[in-house]
Formats: C-alpha cells, structure tokens, sequence
C-alpha cells in the first residue's frame, strides 16, 4: 500500500506547486492549489518514513525528490510573469511525468512481501549452529552485547541442505566496535559450527559506449542482431541454422531465473519470454538484470531489437529474482535467500551477474546454497568478477559446484577488468566487451563486464536443459569444455562456449 501511496501523494505535491505558481493572480485557486500541494507533501513524508526501506536509503531518495521539487519551483518562479510560459512548462513538466515519472517513483519502493531484496541489512554475520534454532547458550551473548538474532534462510524442504541451521546476527551500533570480540566469543561455544561475515555485494555497472564490432546474421530477423558480435562468437547464428535444419524439439521448457536487480517484464524484447513469479521483481530502476535477462533469453526472430540463442519461449522461459535495491547494493543473506528462492520455484539454470571479494577463506553458506539448488535440479552460474584479480577471492564464484564465468573482448582475449577462473574448478569463458543487450522503457544499450558473459552462459545452459532436464552441473560443465574454443588466454579464462556444438551433444 505504501509503496503506492509514495508515488501518488509526491505527483499530487509537484502537480500542486505548479499549479500554485499558475494560479498565483486567482486568490482563491492559488489557496486550493496550495492546500494541495501541502496536504499531499504532508502524505509523501509519511509514506516516506514508514514504506520498508533503510534509513541511509529512504534519505537518499528524499534528497532526489527534494531536489525536484527546488528545480521545479525555481523554474516556475523564473516564469511566473508570463501565464502562457507557465502553461507551457507545465504540460511539458507533466508530459515528463507521465512519460516516466510514476514508473520511476512506483519502482523505488518495491512491494517488499514479495521480493528477497529487503533482507535485514542489520545482520552482519551468518552462524551455524549444531542443531538449528538458537542455541541456549547463546543467550548470554545476546544480552550482554545486545544481539538481534533470527533464522537466517526459508526454504521449502530443509532436508536438502544445512541452511535451516544457519543464524543470522545482528550487532547494534554501540557494539560495532566490538565484532572481532563477538565472534572469538562465538567461536568458542560448542553450538557454533561456522561463522562468516553478511558481506555486502555492489553491482558493477560498466556501460560502453565505443565502436561495436559487425557481424552477418543469417537466420534470425532481428534487426540490432548485426551488432551482437558475442552472440556470433559463441555461434548464435550457427544454433538457429541448427535448430532450423534438424528439426528437433526440447523435452521440456526450461526456466532461467536472472538472480539480480530485477527485470523489465514489459520490455518489448523480454515480456513474450518472461514469466513472473511476483510484481515486485517486475521492475529494474537500476537496467542491470534487464539487460542480463536480455542476454540469456531475449525473444529471436520478432523482428525487434537483438537475438538470444532461445527460438522462441517453447525451449526457455526467463524470469526475475530480485535480490538488489534500486542502488545496486544487496548482501550475501538476500543472494542467497534469492537462490533458495528460485530452487523452490523450479528454476533449471540461476544465473547471478554479481559478486565481491570475500574476507571469508570458505564460503559455507553460498556452499550449501548450491548443494540445494543442484538437488532442486538447478544448476548455478555466476561471475567471476571484475576486478582483474585470481576469482578464487571473489565470491560467489569461489564457491564449490558454481559454474564461473570470465569474459572477453572483440579479440578474444581476456577483457582487461575480467577476473581469471584458473584456480575455479569449473571456469569457463564468454563475450563479455560491448556487448549489446535490453535496457529498461524499451531501450537497449551497451555494456562490459563478466556480468554480460555469464548470462550467455546461462542461455546456453538453459537450451541444454530443454534438451536433457536431468543433466548435472558436472555433465554441462564437461560439454562446455570439451566443445569450447581453446583461446589465447585460455589458462586465465578458460575455454569459450560453443553453443552449437554444445547442443549438438544433448539434442538427439
């Protein structure tokens, strides 16, 4: 309701000062007009405070908002000699609005009942226990230091994993400065099996705006397809000429769940292959898991902006765990509780464009997150990194069973920011330079990074599910080597997929 309220009551305040300044030599409409504009201030400030958001985050968004509103009363101020200027300004302000106004105000506050994004940023560390629940010896501990303490993960069969024993802790502000001590002292009872760190991960957006690469697309109609030179590298085209020619069919629809900032469902690219699981991922303020989504399963053949390596929503299907807020921040609480999410909900490939360097030397609870998933019959992929640094520190590609992808430029060669996977047992490579891809409000832009490489992978994963559902992270792990192209770099970053000569493996 809130997240509703937010929107209507700050349009109906700036709808209000406008019309204020309009109706500035009406006595009596100037009154009304300013009784609107305050009345609805007034309701924008309560939603403000109580919508479910942090408080660094809520005051962030009132800076911009207030910054609006001053550029738009200096503006009318500037104006209000001239009524016919007024005018003008006003229905240019309000064109603005609804062109992408409300979109933008409704998307800040997502409706947090349905969306793991909100996870508690209040938890710094994640603790397991010996039998689940919160240990009575803990209780010390907690009133003594003033420990918040509550079930870390929910997943729908706890037999599958140890998640169900994991505790997430937070420490109150007075106590910060005593965590190193926290931790020796939970180290040291018996009821604690391992403790890490709620790491912060921050999306790394890498727009590129120079020259794309041209390639000759042959067997699909999109019209931007010319300029998606990865999607040519990993034989795009060749796996439509395929699928075209040989006639066959997937045994099943395969869903790719884009574990990230959310999605744009209504993108024109995405929506005839979206399927949502929950309004609150539907959107993407940020255009980062919009323009993953794009990458692993943008719709081919529509004659609408770019190609993917899925026909059409018969082989794959694509759908949105939102886990970032709309700055791009999340922590390893709410990723993970994105992977459980999108196990129990029957994805087959969870694809995660994200990471950070861990100050963990183990990454349990990512560990037993992928060993639920795997059970679940998902198989996980994830960046490596973008960082130019050895990913074995960076999780959670680092993390065991992950398929972890590094990416290339144009030359083929290792992308200069890409992490390498040397140390990762299952490392592979992907276009991940200038790659072309869907951008939220319809739009399509460029962008680098080992994010845009692993949803190619996970594409390609997602068409070898199709083909064979019971297939295993270890089975699609030895395809994608054993077909991939050897490259220059390739002890840095692994083999490159070849998607046609992968399939060709599963598709009988």
């Amino acid at each position: 309701m809130l997240n509703l309220l937010y929107p209507i009551s700050y349009l109906l305040a700036l709808t209000g000062l406008i019309l204020w300044f309009y109706f500035k030599e009406n006595r009596s409409m100037s009154r009304k007009m300013s009784s609107l504009f305050l009345i609805s201030f007034m309701v924008y400030l309560f939603s403000l405070a109580f919508t479910e958001a942090s408080l660094s985050y809520k005051l962030l968004i009132l800076f911009r908002d207030m910054v609006i509103l001053g550029v738009v009363s200096q503006l009318f101020n500037y104006l209000k000699n001239s009524a016919i200027l007024v005018l003008i300004a006003a229905v240019a302000v309000y064109g603005l609005i609804q062109f992408v106004g409300f979109n933008m105000l409704y998307s800040t506050f997502p409706e947090a009942e349905k969306s793991v994004t909100e996870a508690n940023d209040e938890f710094e560390l994640l603790v397991e226990t010996e039998n689940g629940g919160i240990p009575k010896a803990y209780e010390r501990l907690i009133k003594k230091y003033g420990l918040s303490v509550e079930p870390a993960f929910q997943l729908s069969d706890p037999t599958l994993s140890r998640l169900d024993e994991f505790l997430a802790i937070g420490i109150p502000d007075e106590a910060e400065n005593k965590t190193t001590e926290i931790v020796r002292e939970l180290k040291r009872l018996s009821a604690t099996q391992f403790i890490e760190y709620n790491e912060v991960i921050q999306l790394e957006i890498k727009e590129d705006v120079g020259t794309i690469p041209t390639v000759n697309a042959r067997n699909v109609n999109d019209p931007m397809s010319n300029r998606q030179w990865g999607w040519d590298a990993i034989q795009g085209d060749q796996v439509h000429a395929f699928l075209k020619s040989s006639g066959i069919k997937p045994r099943k629809v395969a869903f790719i769940a884009i574990v990230d900032s959310g999605v744009d469902a209504q993108h024109e690219d995405l929506k005839t292959q979206f399927q949502s699981n929950g309004t609150a991922n539907d959107t993407d303020p940020l255009g980062h898991g919009t323009h993953c989504a794009g990458i692993a399963a943008a719709v081919s053949n529509n004659g609408l902006g770019i190609a993917s390596l899925i026909p059409d929503a018969s082989y794959v299907r694509v759908t949105s765990i939102k886990v970032m807020n709309a700055m791009g921040v999340g922590n390893q609480q709410s990723t993970i509780q994105g992977m459980i999410r999108a196990a129990d909900m029957g994805a087959d490939v969870i694809s995660m464009s994200l990471g950070s360097i861990s100050s963990d030397s183990r990454q349990k609870a990512y560990e037993e997150a992928v060993k639920y998933a795997n059970a679940k019959g998902s198989i996980v992929i994830a960046a490596a990194g973008n960082s130019n640094q050895n990913a074995k520190d960076y999780s959670p590609a680092n993390a065991k069973g992950i398929i972890s992808v590094s990416a290339l430029g144009p030359d083929q060669r290792k992308a200069p920011f890409s992490n390498t996977v040397k140390d990762l047992s299952y490392g592979i490579a992907a276009p991940g330079m200038k790659i072309l891809s869907t951008y939220p409000k319809g739009q399509y832009k460029e962008m680098d990074g080992t994010s845009m490489a692993t949803p190619m992978v996970a594409g390609l994963v997602g068409m070898l599910k199709a083909f064979r559902p019971d297939i295993t992270t270890q089975e699609v792990y030895n395809i994608l080597y054993e077909t991939g192209k050897a490259l220059p770099d390739g002890k840095s970053t692994g083999r490159m997929i070849q998607a046609a000569d992968a399939l060709e493996r599963v598709a009988d």
